[in-house]
């Protein structure tokens, strides 16, 4: 993960694009890279073989999102994995195993 923060710091700096990754546009170009990989599966009918003609169009997009976070991760000083973990933990407190298996659970319920 280090390396690819590296590199993408690298990309920002060659560019002179760091005045421009605030949190907040960094925020926002992710829920906009989101929508656009959403848009890949905006009219699914269930047919996983139209996924596969446009595989590569959404591991760009996925790409995209993956960047932004990492970006943002990043501007705030935050460590992806230490995140993710934590969040893991949390999420196994709030959703033991057994506890509604199969279930939608809303959120405040």
């Amino acid at each position: 993960m280090d390396k690819i923060i590296a590199a993408l710091r690298v990309f920002r700096d060659d560019r002179d694009w760091t005045k421009f990754h605030t949190a907040r546009n960094l925020a926002t170009s992710v829920s906009i890279e989101a929508a656009e990989l959403l848009e890949h599966f905006q009219w699914d009918v269930g047919d996983e073989d139209s996924l596969e003609i446009e595989r590569e169009a959404v591991a760009g997009e996925l790409a995209d999102v993956l960047i932004y976070l990492l970006m943002l991760f990043d501007k705030l000083g935050l460590d992806p994995a230490t995140e993710a973990m934590r969040k893991i933990e949390s999420n196994s407190h709030r959703f033991p195993v057994g506890s509604q298996p199969g279930k939608r659970r809303r959120q405040g319920a």
